[in-house]
């Protein structure tokens, strides 16, 4: 029987509850509107009982791609003070409540989580769920790996990938090295349009290939990518996830796997007063509990 591992981009989708969800405050009058979003979506993913579990972190400090380009993400309005308060609070709940997660000094999650893909292809029957929209992570699509948008609530598995795009996941990439990726602030090749970058990806692969058989190519097309060829490639080492060292793959079991929900019980809801949350908790309590007897007594 296949089993399932969720990774969950944490600081994705703390980004994201932040700036999507409605304004929420708790009796000191502070913004929760991040933390009660990004415990809503936990508590709804362990709905679905997972045998593996883990939670991946953008490192707090200065990243290696930040070391190559100093631009990249620069476009993005700088975090304030209430959305720290909210992050750490949320990390602190996580750790203090043993729910698995890993950061690395100087990797984004998006390493974390293609370093994990890999280290555990040889697990025989397992298949992986990335809860993020980030685009990246597509390349790492297969038979074995999906990935679902908390947000939109689908999920894109290989196959799917396949019939929309018309190209390989591990494609997408050089896709992102022509056309850019503007919420990281990755340039483009100014004139490839996605309707280009999507024909020549599916005429001749990757960059490699298309400067390849650049000849062959319209010339109004060509003079474009041979004047920005050199900006392509620094954008595809940019998009290209990284294997984090010192990151090793362990079993996450959902039998080892025990979140203290009587703490986030008191937090979320005696501390920030999410009282909405009572319910996902309690039905969580008494899953855990069933399968604690399970592993205790079969």
């Amino acid at each position: 029987m296949s089993k399932t591992c969720i990774v969950l981009d944490g600081s994705w989708f703390v980004f994201r509850a932040y700036y999507w969800m409605p304004p929420l405050e708790d009796d000191q009058w502070r913004p929760v509107q991040a933390i009660y979003g990004f415990f809503r979506m936990l508590f709804q993913l362990l709905k679905q009982k997972p045998d593996y579990f883990i939670i991946a972190w953008d490192s707090p400090k200065r990243t290696l791609r930040k070391e190559k380009f100093e631009d990249y993400k620069a476009n993005r309005t700088k975090l304030p003070d209430e959305f720290k308060y909210q992050m750490w609070s949320i990390k602190e709940l996580v750790e203090t409540c043993k729910i698995p997660f890993l950061e690395m000094p100087g990797y984004e999650a998006d390493d974390i989580i293609w370093t994990l893909v890999q280290q555990a292809t040889d697990m025989e029957g397992v298949h992986f769920k990335i809860v993020s929209s980030d685009k990246d992570l597509k390349q790492l699509l297969s038979s074995s790996v999906s990935i679902f948008d908390g947000l939109k609530w689908e999920e894109t598995n290989l196959e799917r990938f396949r019939l929309e795009e018309g190209y390989e996941p591990a494609l997408i990439v050089d896709y992102l090295s022509m056309v850019g990726d503007s919420a990281d602030n990755i340039k483009w090749v100014p004139g490839i349009w996605a309707k280009w970058a999507e024909k020549l990806i599916k005429q001749f692969w990757g960059l490699d290939d298309i400067y390849a058989h650049i000849d062959e190519i319209t010339w109004a097309i060509q003079t474009k990518l041979l004047d920005w060829k050199e900006n392509a490639y620094a954008s595809k080492d940019l998009i290209q996830l990284m294997e984090v060292p010192d990151v090793v793959w362990y079993s996450l079991w959902r039998l080892d796997f025990r979140p203290d929900f009587w703490l986030l019980e008191s937090v979320l809801i005696q501390k920030w007063l999410f009282w909405w949350l009572h319910k996902p908790i309690k039905e969580l309590k008494k899953e855990y509990e069933w399968w604690t007897q399970l592993w205790l007594f079969g």
